[in-house]
């Protein structure tokens, strides 16, 4: 007995002509110009592609320059964002009364943790994907 709750069965969707034929649901092969076909849509034109795809000197190159430049971004990001984490804290031991100052009725270490912490993670993630995007677009760019 099924429980209420399990997703139902789907329907197989039909299969192609050539696929499913035999009766008793067997495999029949394949026309041998259909695989061909959709291997050469696959190929890539642009001689650059072909070499990154093939991972010869001139692709590895290319990729081995993507992948620098987004661990160089990614340890940047991740090296403000360990700073500020815990440059709060110092900032309490170091300088006690501004921490303690009243801003808004709270202290100005609570608004920093508060209030302040969160715009900021999100304006560093923001930063990360749109900087890692150009990285990308242009490595696109590039290999096109």
């Amino acid at each position: 007995m099924r429980a209420p709750f399990w997703p139902r069965q789907r329907a197989v969707p039909a299969a192609a002509p050539g696929v499913l034929d035999g009766a008793d649901g067997s495999l029949d092969p394949l026309d041998d110009e259909l695989p061909l076909e959709a291997l050469e849509a696959l190929l890539p034109d642009e001689q650059s592609l072909q070499e990154v795809a093939e991972q010869t000197p001139y692709g590895e190159i290319l990729l081995q320059d993507l992948i620098r430049r987004q661990l160089r971004l990614a340890v940047s990001v991740a090296a403000v964002f360990l700073i500020v984490l815990f440059g709060l804290p110092l900032m309490n031991l170091l300088f006690p009364e501004l921490m303690h100052m009243q801003l808004l009725g709270l202290p100005l270490a609570w608004l920093a943790l508060a209030a302040l912490m969160y715009p900021f993670i999100w304006a560093l993630a923001l930063y990360y994907v749109a900087t890692s995007k150009k990285y990308d677009d242009e490595f696109t760019h590039l290999v096109k």
